[in-house]
């Protein structure tokens, strides 16, 4: 039997689906080149809340990802947008005056992001309080989760860590100082959620109860709201550790961050001793006996 020949296309009609299928990859495309376009076009904002919102950005030589954030801060049509610029000496002042609702805060030397979310908790007005760090690309979508917790009841709304975190003993140091704390506050449910890691968000009750002086130690006030019992739980889940910015001083084992985080949980865990002795209705007598009593069992141990 004859073999058929391949029907023959001519160079003109190949030409014309050439140019066809083009045409459709083109608008196959589209959707995609808007989306990589989207940083320079408007930002469609979101529902406003029922609650004036203050966000509060602490940064420190973050040019390359702030402006980022603020844009994205701002489609939550907040009240007020706090920027605690921590030390900077790169371009991020420079860059956050061109947003003209940003409230400015210049700390010349280096104080720390939790000095500035206290600074900026301190200076606030609104009734709900998102506090962010400007090394983290988070859409607003995101962002509301923790703000919509805050309106809905809750007073301290917290980064859900667990389902990012290994199993206990593959953990590091700062997930079981987290995990610990809320073991003996008597808030497993809450795992390894706490105030050092944003975003978060609290109420205008929380920040009034709690201080704002004390968020200077985010495990402390986390310690303070839960004794005080104020609606404390878990919001939302944001990747925190995988767009962390890496600096000199939070990498590898025993790093300064992972020192000072301990360091933060120790005085927590401190507060929750002395707080519990006083309901117990101890003295400073009777707290200052026991802690010779202890110390001397100790040494008896050696």
């Amino acid at each position: 039997m004859k073999a058929k020949r391949p029907k023959q296309i001519s160079g003109k009609r190949r030409s014309a689906a050439g140019a066809a299928k083009r045409r459709r990859t083109a608008r196959a495309k589209a959707p995609e080149r808007r989306k990589r376009a989207a940083p320079g076009m408007k930002l469609q904002p979101l529902p406003p809340f029922p609650k004036p919102l203050s966000v509060i950005v602490t940064a420190m030589n973050e040019a390359e990802t702030l402006p980022k954030l603020l844009r994205q801060a701002l489609r939550l049509q907040p009240a007020e947008l706090i920027v605690v610029l921590n030390g900077c000496t790169d371009r991020s002042y420079e860059l956050t005056r061109r947003f003209r609702e940003a409230v400015i805060v210049h700390c010349p030397q280096p104080a720390g992001h939790d000095v500035g979310r206290a600074l900026g908790a301190k200076l606030s007005r609104g009734e709900i309080l998102l506090f962010l760090d400007g090394d983290m690309e988070l859409p607003a979508e995101q962002m509301a989760v923790f703000v919509q917790s805050i309106a809905d009841g809750a007073d301290v709304a917290l980064n859900d860590l667990d389902p990012l975190v290994p199993l206990f003993h593959q953990t590091d140091p700062v997930t079981r100082c987290k995990l610990y704390l809320n073991q003996v506050l008597g808030r497993e449910d809450l795992g390894s959620a706490s105030m050092t890691a944003v975003p978060h968000a609290l109420s205008r009750r929380a920040a009034e109860v709690i201080g704002c002086r004390e968020l200077m130690v985010p495990p402390k006030a986390q310690a303070i709201a839960v004794m005080a019992n104020l609606d404390v739980r878990t919001a939302g889940t944001v990747d925190v550790i995988k767009c962390n910015r890496q600096r000199a001083g939070n990498r590898g084992t025993g790093n300064a961050m992972e020192r000072l985080i301990a360091g933060d949980h120790a005085e927590a865990l401190e507060v929750v001793q002395v707080r519990r002795r006083e309901a117990a209705g101890w003295t400073p007598e009777i707290a200052l006996l026991e802690r010779r009593r202890e110390l001397a069992a100790w040494r008896n141990g050696l």
